[in-house]
């Protein structure tokens, strides 16, 4: 795995982990967002959106040291 690689799949897993604070947020300033975060099924898609991405990140997380097990770091020439 070339390092470019491994910091573009970290990205990714930080971005997995990062979302739903990202989506609340959204959900707080954007004024034509149809759910209230305040109703039942505001909380629940909040919910179903930080289960989804944690469980992304944790599948990325898998994958990377899966990777790194196998194949190592290579070296760029």
């Amino acid at each position: 795995m070339r390092l470019k690689d491994l910091i573009i799949q970290l990205v990714q897993i930080a971005i997995y982990f990062a979302f739903p604070t990202i989506w609340n947020w959204l959900m707080q300033y954007v004024s034509w967002w149809p759910l209230d975060p305040q109703t039942t099924l505001g909380i629940i898609t909040s919910l179903v959106i930080t289960l989804i991405s944690w469980l992304l990140g944790f599948v990325g997380i898998r994958k990377v040291v899966s990777t790194l097990r196998t194949k190592g770091l290579l070296v760029e020439e």
